[in-house]
């Protein structure tokens, strides 16, 4: 369990950076830590995003979890000006469920097993 808060802290970095990047004025964050388990709820008032855009975070969100790609890469979220590493988010997250509508909003939710 090695840097497991900085790890959910640089998972965050990304979350905001896309939200921000997205007009978001509100957001919300709910963290659950139950021993080796962690969930991330995030809720806020994105606009504009297509369906196709959701559909592309989905799949990187939801590939199969790496570990040893974590462990190498999970230092490097946040480094760049712009939301696109949603790749290493998702190699460090067992399953993510994602919604949007523009009157309610990005709903994520990240379900991730401690390393």
């Amino acid at each position: 369990m090695k840097h497991e808060k900085m790890k959910i802290i640089k998972m965050l970095d990304e979350i905001l950076s896309f939200s921000f990047l997205h007009q978001a004025t509100k957001m919300d964050i709910k963290i659950e830590i139950d021993g080796n388990n962690t969930i991330i709820k995030f809720n806020d008032n994105s606009k504009d995003i297509t369906g196709a855009k959701l559909e592309e975070i989905r799949e990187l969100l939801n590939i199969e979890k790496q570990s040893e790609v974590e462990e190498y890469y999970w230092e490097l979220i946040g480094q760049r000006d712009y939301a696109d590493e949603f790749t290493i988010v998702g190699f460090m997250t067992d399953k993510a469920t994602i919604n949007y509508s523009a009157d309610k909003g990005l709903e994520l939710t990240l379900y991730r097993t401690n390393v």
